[in-house]
């Protein structure tokens, strides 16, 4: 069991990495939303099979997760809510809108920051060694 726990985090490790390369080049509404579903994977992913990693080492894991959910949570956020004004009616050019894609730019760059900086350390190295895979 433990050899294809191994196995499936790995590949999780895996297509998250794709997608925080995918979103730190661009941060548009389909590459943020990929990289929320393959943060989330993995995070479920730790958590259902926690037994099997040393100590709780998968516990980091899952808060470090947790903060890079929230900075694209910030852009996923924007992105919806504009989307729902916009079928409502509400025109691209009203203060509202304006206002949200301005947060959104910044939110993006706060979240590119961050993916880069995920990079950078060489996380999943990191991460593979502390969960021994």
């Amino acid at each position: 069991m433990k050899k294809y726990v191994q196995m499936q985090i790995s590949g999780l490790l895996a297509k998250l990495t794709a997608q925080v390369k995918h979103a730190s080049e661009n941060a548009d509404e389909e590459a943020v939303h990929d990289l929320r579903v393959a943060i989330r994977r993995l995070s479920r992913g730790l958590r259902a099979f926690g037994q099997f990693f040393p100590g709780k080492s998968w516990k980091q894991i899952r808060v470090e997760l947790s903060e890079l959910m929230d900075k694209a949570a910030a852009v996923r956020d924007r992105d919806i809510t504009v989307e729902l004004l916009e079928k409502a009616g509400v025109t691209n050019r009203a203060q509202v809108i304006t206002t949200l894609v301005t947060e959104r730019s910044a939110a993006a760059k706060a979240l590119r920051e961050a993916l880069h900086d995920w990079i950078s350390r060489n996380a999943p190295r990191q991460w593979k060694g502390a969960l021994e895979l």
